[in-house]
C-alpha cells in the first residue's frame, strides 16, 4: 500500500468523525433496524395498548385524562398505509423512541461533546425500558420525546439571551402534558436552566409563558368536543365541563390498580423499590454508572446550574416519585412503574455522556479506555435486554382474544375483568371486525353511568347490570336479561353461587340451553402462543389458557371422570403456568380416583409446594393480609390431600405430618382433626377423641365426626 495513503488515513477518519451527520447517522445505523425489527407483529399485551389502539383508531377517548396528543398524532400516523393497524401504531411508537434518542444527542453533543454524547445516546436507545415502551401503541415513548425535546430546547445555549426558549419551553410542556401529566417532574429541571433568561423581568415572563403554556395544553378542549359527537370510545364521556374537568385532573378514576398503594402508609414500600430501580439502573447502563458518578463530579465542577438541573430530574422524577407512588413490589405494580424510570434515566444518560468527556480529557489513552468501556457497557446493556426486547413472534393478545371470541355462540355476551384480556377483545373487535355480533362487558366499568349510556348507544338490547358488586342477583338479573346467553374470561370475578361451565377459553354462566351441545374442547391459536413470555402482561395471558384447561379438567372430574384428553391439557396447563396450584391438585384427583396414591401423592405435594412458593412471593411483595391469608387457607387444602394420599400408601407418619402441616396453615379446617381422628384410631383413644372433638367444634354439622365421637364415648 502507498506509505501516503496510510500516512493520510488518521487525518482521513478524524475528518469524517469531525462531520456534523456522522454520529447521528451511525445511531439511526443501528438503533432504527434494530427498534423496527423488534416491533410486535400486530397487537402487544401490555398494559393498555388494546385500549389506545382502539381510541386512536376510532378518534375516540381513551381513560383519564384522555391523552388526546396521542390519539390524535397516533391517529395521523395510522392513516398511512403500512401493515395492520395495531402494527402502524407500534411503528409510530418506536419512531417516537428513535428521535428521543436522537434529540438527546443533539443536546448532550452541543452542551458536551460528539463522541461522548454518542456513546450516552447509544446505551439510552438500547435500553430495555425504552425499547419496550417505543414498541407498544401506548403514550410513554411520545413523552419521552418531549421530555428530551424539553431539556433541548433549555441546555442549547441560545445565540442570544431571548425569551423564545422559555416560551417554547412553556408551549412544549403544555403540549406535553395534553399526553401525559407526569412530564411536569420534569418542570424543575426547566427552570433551573431557564432562570437566567428570566430573572431581570420574571412575573413578566412568567405570565406570558403561562399564555403558551394554556396554548399547548388547550388540546385537551379535544375531549369535550370529540365526546360531544358519542365515539365508540368515550371513556367517562366528558362532553359537560364538570366531567371535563374530573376527566383531566383524574377524579373520576378511583378504581385503578394503581390506587393499591393507599393500602400501604407513606413511604412503606419505598426500600424496596428503590432496590428494584437500582436493579434496572444496572442492567441499563451496566459499567457506564461509573462514567456516570464521574460526570457527576465533572458537572459539579464545571456547571453547577447544569449539575442542580439534571439532579433535580432525577431526585424528583427518580426517588421522590417512587417514595409517593408506594407501589407494592410485585410484578404486576412494577410493570406499571418501570415506564416512569425513563425520565431519571435521563439525567443519568446527560451524566454518562459528562463523564465520558471528562476521563477523556485526562489522555488520548483516557479517552480510549472511556470509549471501550462504553462500548463494552453497550454490549452488556443489549445483551441483558436482546431477549425481551424481542418480540416480532409475539402474537399472544391478538390470539387469545381470537379464541375467546370463537368459543362464544352467536350474540352472547362476554364479561371481562382484566385490562389486557378486555382492551384485546375490544381491540379484534371494533378494529379488526372480528364477531361485531358479540357483546363484550367491561366488568369494572359495568356500573359506571357513562358506561352503561355509552353500551346502550351500540347494543340498544343490552340490559347492564352492576358486575362489580359482587352480588349474585346482578349476574342474574343480567343473563335473564340478555338472550344470546351469558359468559365470562377466566379473569372475571363471579360469585361462586353463580353456576358456570367451561366453554373453551370462557365460563359459560347459567347454562341452560341442552341444544348448544358441549363446550368447545379446542383452543384455536395455543399452538403458537407457547411458554416463552416476556414480562408480566404476556405470562397473564399464559394464565388465562392454563386456567380454562384447568377448568375444563376439574369440571369433567366432577362429572364422573376425566379423559386422557384433558389430562393432557391439565399438563399443558402446568406448563402454561407453573405457579397455578390448582392445576396439579386436580390431577391427583385423576389419580385418587384410580387408586393411584403414589402418583396423587406426588401431584398434591406439587400443588403444596406451589403455595409455600406463593406464600413466600407475597412476603417478598408486601402483598396484602387478605392475600396472604387465602394462600394459607388453599394452602391447607393441598397439605390436607396429600396427607390422604400419604395415609392410603401407608405411611401414616408422613400422613401426620401433612394433617398438622394442614391445621397449621388454616386452624378452622375441622377435616384435618378429622383426619387425625381416623389416623390414630385403635391406636390412641385420648388422641382420638380430642381430635373428633375439636372437629365438631369447628363444623357442629360434620356428621361423621359425631357419630365416630358417639362410638369412642362408648367404649
Amino acid at each position: 500500500m502507498d506509505p501516503k495513503i496510510i500516512a493520510d488515513a488518521p487525518a482521513h477518519k478524524e475528518k469524517i468523525f469531525e462531520k456534523a451527520w456522522f454520529f447521528p447517522a451511525l445511531l439511526a445505523l443501528i438503533l432504527a433496524p434494530l427498534y423496527i425489527y423488534c416491533l410486535p407483529p400486530g397487537l402487544p399485551p401490555y398494559r393498555d395498548a388494546g385500549e389506545m389502539a382502539c381510541a386512536a383508531w376510532t378518534l375516540g377517548i381513551a381513560h383519564q385524562p384522555g391523552y388526546p396528543l396521542y390519539i390524535i398524532s397516533a391517529k395521523l400516523f395510522s392513516l398511512i398505509p403500512l401493515g395492520n393497524p395495531a402494527w402502524r401504531l407500534n411503528v409510530f411508537s418506536a419512531l417516537a423512541g428513535l428521535a428521543a434518542v436522537g434529540i438527546f444527542w443533539r443536546f448532550a453533543a452541543r452542551t458536551l461533546s460528539p463522541s461522548a454524547a454518542f456513546f450516552a445516546a447509544l446505551l439510552l436507545g438500547l435500553n430495555f425500558t425504552l425499547r419496550t415502551v417505543s414498541g407498544v401503541p401506548e403514550m410513554y415513548a411520545l413523552n419521552f420525546l418531549f421530555a428530551t425535546l424539553l431539556l433541548a430546547v433549555a441546555l442549547i445555549p441560545g445565540e442570544t439571551p431571548g425569551r423564545a426558549p422559555v416560551y417554547l419551553a412553556a408551549f412544549l410542556l403544555g403540549l406535553g402534558m395534553t399526553n401525559r401529566m407526569d412530564l411536569l417532574l420534569a418542570l424543575p429541571a426547566v427552570l433551573i436552566l431557564l432562570w437566567p433568561r428570566m430573572k431581570a423581568q420574571w412575573p413578566a415572563i412568567l405570565l406570558s409563558s403561562a399564555g403558551f403554556f394554556f396554548l399547548g395544553f388547550s388540546l385537551y378542549l379535544y375531549l369535550l368536543l370529540r365526546s360531544a359527537g358519542n365515539p365508540l370510545f368515550d371513556w367517562s364521556h366528558p362532553a359537560e365541563l364538570k366531567t371535563f374537568l374530573a376527566v383531566i385532573t383524574r377524579k373520576s378514576y378511583g378504581s385503578t390498580l394503581d390506587l393499591i398503594s393507599q393500602n400501604y402508609a407513606a413511604g412503606e414500600l419505598f426500600l424496596p423499590n428503590l432496590k428494584y430501580y437500582a436493579a434496572h439502573l444496572w442492567q441499563n447502563f451496566s459499567l457506564a454508572l461509573l462514567a456516570a458518578a464521574a460526570g457527576i463530579y465533572g458537572e459539579w465542577k464545571t456547571s453547577r446550574r447544569r449539575f442542580f438541573s439534571l439532579a433535580a430530574l432525577f431526585l424528583i422524577s427518580g426517588p421522590l416519585f417512587l417514595f409517593t407512588a408506594n407501589m407494592p413490589p410485585n410484578p404486576h405494580a412494577l410493570a406499571i412503574v418501570e415506564p416512569y424510570y425513563l425520565l431519571p434515566d435521563l439525567a443519568l444518560a446527560f451524566w454518562t455522556a459528562a463523564g465520558l468527556r471528562y476521563l477523556s480529557a485526562f489522555s488520548r489513552a483516557a479517552a480510549y479506555a472511556a470509549a471501550l468501556a462504553a462500548l463494552v457497557a453497550a454490549g452488556a446493556v443489549f445483551q441483558g435486554g436482546a431477549h425481551g426486547s424481542l418480540r416480532r413472534s409475539l402474537f399472544a393478545a391478538e390470539d387469545f382474544a381470537s379464541d375467546a371470541m370463537l368459543s362464544a355462540p352467536a350474540g352472547a355476551a362476554i364479561v371481562v375483568k382484566k385490562d389486557v384480556q378486555l382492551f384485546s377483545l375490544w381491540y379484534m373487535q371494533s378494529v379488526k371486525g372480528l364477531r361485531p355480533d358479540l357483546k363484550i362487558v367491561a366488568q369494572g366499568l359495568s356500573g359506571a353511568p357513562w358506561y352503561r349510556s355509552s353500551a346502550r348507544l351500540r347494543n340498544p338490547d343490552l340490559a347492564l347490570s352492576n358486575l362489580n358488586s359482587g352480588e349474585a342477583a346482578d349476574w342474574a338479573a343480567f343473563a335473564s336479561a340478555n338472550a344470546g346467553g351469558l359468559f365470562a374470561t377466566m379473569d372475571a370475578e363471579v360469585p361462586r353461587s353463580v353456576p358456570a361451565r367451561p366453554y373453551g377459553v370462557l365460563n359459560e354462566l347459567y347454562p341452560a340451553d341442552p341444544a348448544r351441545g358441549p363446550a368447545p374442547r379446542a383452543y384455536y391459536s395455543l399452538g403458537r402462543f407457547g411458554t416463552d413470555y416476556h414480562d408480566f402482561f404476556d405470562k397473564d395471558l399464559g394464565t388465562s389458557y392454563a386456567q380454562a384447561l384447568t377448568a375444563a379438567g376439574a369440571a369433567e372430574g366432577r362429572a364422573g371422570g376425566l379423559a386422557a384428553e384433558r389430562l393432557a391439557g391439565l399438563r399443558l396447563a402446568r406448563l402454561l403456568d407453573p405457579d397455578m396450584p390448582d392445576t396439579p391438585l386436580f390431577e391427583g384427583f385423576y389419580y385418587s380416583a384410580r387408586g393411584d396414591w403414589e402418583q396423587a401423592g406426588a401431584c398434591f405435594l406439587e400443588s403444596a409446594r406451589i403455595y409455600e412458593r406463593l406464600l413466600a412471593l407475597a412476603l417478598k411483595y408486601r402483598s396484602l393480609p387478605a392475600v396472604r391469608q387465602g394462600l394459607l387457607v388453599s394452602s391447607a387444602y393441598a397439605w390436607l390431600n396429600y396427607g390422604v394420599a400419604l395415609e392410603k400408601s401407608g405411611n401414616r407418619d408422613g400422613a401426620e405430618r401433612a394433617y398438622v402441616e394442614a391445621q397449621a396453615k388454616n386452624p378452622a379446617l375441622p377435616d384435618a382433626h378429622y383426619n387425625l381422628a381416623i389416623l390414630y384410631w385403635n391406636r390412641d383413644w385420648s388422641r382420638v377423641r380430642s381430635e373428633l372433638e375439636r372437629t365438631l367444634r369447628l363444623d357442629p354439622a360434620h356428621a361423621q365426626a359425631a357419630r365416630y365421637l358417639a362410638a369412642v364415648k362408648n367404649r
